[in-house]
C-alpha cells in the first residue's frame, strides 16, 4: 500500500510539472502569480471569446448555451432554451444593456424584450465568470485575502486566497476561496459560498479539470462540482485577437 501511495504521489507530481513550470517558493500575491502563469501578456490580446456553457448532470446534458463575446466592446450573443423550453436568441451589448432578442424565431418587443435582455445579461455575468474565474480575481472591486496554505499527504501545497466583492456582479455577497498550486501556479480548486445560501452549509468545492492552452491562455474546460454529480463544461472554446465578420448578427 505504501508503494502504491508513493507511485500515486509521483504521478500527481509529474502531471503538475507537465502543466506548468514555476518557482516553488510562496508568492507574496498568489492571485497575481496565477494570472501570470495562466495568461500573462496573452491576456491583452484576448478580445473575442466563443464557447458553449454546458451543464452536465450524471452524464446527461441538461442545459447548453452557445455564446460569443467581444471583451473590448461588450457585444454579446447567447442562445439556448429558457425554463419553459422555448428557444431564444439574444444579441446585445453588455455595457449599454441594449439589444434584440428572438423567441422561437419571432422577434421580442416591449416587456418580453426587456425580460430577454435581463436574461442575457445574467447569462453573461454567470457564464463568463465561470469561464474566466481565476483571471478575474484582480478586477476592481474584488477584495483578496491570503488565508494561508493547505497541504495533502502527497506533499503538495496550495496557497489559498479568499475573494469577497464590493458592488461587483449580480451577487456581491458571494465568497470564494481560490486554491493556487504552489509548485505550478495553477488554480486547481475553487470553493464557493453563494449569497443567500444557508449560513450553516459548508462551501461548495469546484475542481478544475482539462486545462487547455488556447491563444496562449490556459483555461480549465471542465469544472467538477463536488458532491453534486454535476460538471460545468466550456465546450467549443475559441479565443482570438480579432472579431469574425458577422459574429453578432442573427
Amino acid at each position: 500500500m505504501k508503494q502504491a501511495a508513493l507511485l500515486f504521489c509521483l504521478f500527481l507530481a509529474s502531471v503538475a510539472h507537465a502543466q506548468a513550470t514555476a518557482s516553488v517558493d510562496a508568492h507574496p500575491d498568489p492571485a497575481q502569480r496565477a494570472i501570470d502563469i495562466l495568461a500573462g501578456p496573452a491576456w491583452e490580446k484576448a478580445r473575442y471569446f466563443s464557447f458553449t456553457f454546458v451543464v452536465d448532470r450524471g452524464g446527461q446534458v441538461i442545459a447548453s448555451f452557445p455564446q460569443r463575446w467581444d471583451r473590448y466592446t461588450g457585444d454579446y450573443r447567447v442562445e439556448g432554451r429558457d425554463q419553459r423550453g422555448d428557444q431564444f436568441l439574444i444579441i446585445m451589448n453588455t455595457n449599454t444593456k441594449q439589444g434584440k432578442a428572438w423567441k422561437n424565431g419571432v422577434e421580442a418587443t416591449d416587456t418580453a424584450l426587456a425580460d430577454f435582455l435581463t436574461l442575457g445579461y445574467r447569462r453573461f455575468i454567470n457564464d463568463t465568470y465561470w469561464l474566466l474565474m481565476p483571471l478575474k480575481s484582480m478586477d476592481p472591486g474584488v477584495n483578496r485575502e491570503n488565508v494561508g496554505e493547505r497541504t495533502d499527504s502527497c506533499g503538495r501545497t496550495w496557497d489559498v486566497v479568499k475573494l469577497t466583492f464590493e458592488k461587483v456582479g449580480l451577487t456581491p455577497g458571494d465568497t470564494y476561496w481560490m486554491w493556487v498550486n504552489r509548485d505550478t501556479g495553477m488554480v486547481e480548486e475553487w470553493d464557493m459560498k453563494l449569497e443567500g445560501s444557508n449560513p450553516n452549509d459548508s462551501p461548495t468545492s469546484v475542481y478544475f479539470h482539462d486545462y487547455k492552452r488556447i491563444a496562449n491562455i490556459l483555461i480549465s474546460t471542465r469544472r467538477e462540482i463536488r458532491g453534486k454529480g454535476q460538471s460545468i463544461r466550456l465546450d467549443n472554446l475559441a479565443i482570438t485577437a480579432d472579431v469574425p465578420a458577422g459574429a453578432f448578427t442573427k
